[in-house]
């Protein structure tokens, strides 16, 4: 494996201070002299780091007054798209995408993920494994997802994913809870036991089998409404 270089080793270790949530938008990097500390490197490595996250905007220098992360102009630009998809989208289309993309998400995932991502996956399934059935599972399921597209290191998958939950959760949300995985903590537990191991392939298979469950649940839902709506509609 090549060993990375000094600046990389930096660049690394901001990406993922902003990735985590440790730094948000808006606030200030640790000096120049403190990040040296922390890495064991020289400033000009530590320049050197910050001038290639400048370079793609993650980052702004502030003349004599430090590096800051940006705030992005949009949280998301293809957000544009959402009010069109709020209202003309098919539940199990959006499922059958999400099949695809989840897929590709997590082995990326299980491919770039950090030792602090897999403990905040962690600290998601143990939410999820406290709460009761009258407890709302959306909003950790949401998390979860959504925590791995983000260690996909793919920021235009990511922002897809984005959308799609947004869709979810403002016009599908019903739908959303008509369907409940038999065993949705174990299927969620065996993703992040594949993530840990940087097992691709086996990730991609729980994800695959895991969306598959619910396309197949909300098809029976579905098709016993249609058949109950049939009934009423004859009478």
């Amino acid at each position: 494996m090549k060993t990375k270089s000094k600046s990389q080793r930096v660049y690394d270790y901001i990406e993922e201070l902003v990735i985590s949530g440790e730094i948000k938008p808006g606030e200030r990097l640790p000096s120049e002299a403190k990040l040296g500390e922390i890495l064991n490197v020289s400033r000009v490595s530590v320049r050197a780091g910050i001038e290639k996250l400048s370079a793609i905007g993650l980052v702004r220098k502030k003349k004599g007054g430090g590096t800051y992360v940006n705030k992005p102009a949009s949280d998301n630009y293809l957000s544009v798209f959402t009010p069109t998809l709020l209202h003309n989208t098919d539940y199990l289309e959006l499922l059958e995408v999400r099949r695809a993309l989840d897929s590709l998400s997590v082995q990326l995932c299980a491919k770039n993920i950090t030792e602090a991502g897999l403990r905040k996956l962690n600290e998601i399934l143990r939410e999820m494994e406290k709460l009761s059935e009258e407890d709302d599972f959306f909003v950790l399921d949401k998390k979860f997802h959504l925590l791995i597209s983000k260690y996909s290191k793919n920021r235009f998958l990511h922002n897809v994913h984005l959308i799609i939950w947004d869709v979810i959760q403002k016009a599908l949300r019903a739908n959303y809870y008509q369907v409940t995985n038999r065993d949705r903590i174990g299927e969620h537990r065996k993703i992040v036991e594949a993530i840990e191991n940087q097992d691709q392939d086996l990730a991609k298979i729980y994800t695959v089998r895991h969306l598959e469950e619910i396309i197949d649940t909300f098809v029976c839902v579905y098709n016993q409404e249609s058949h109950q709506e049939a009934i009423r509609t004859k009478k």
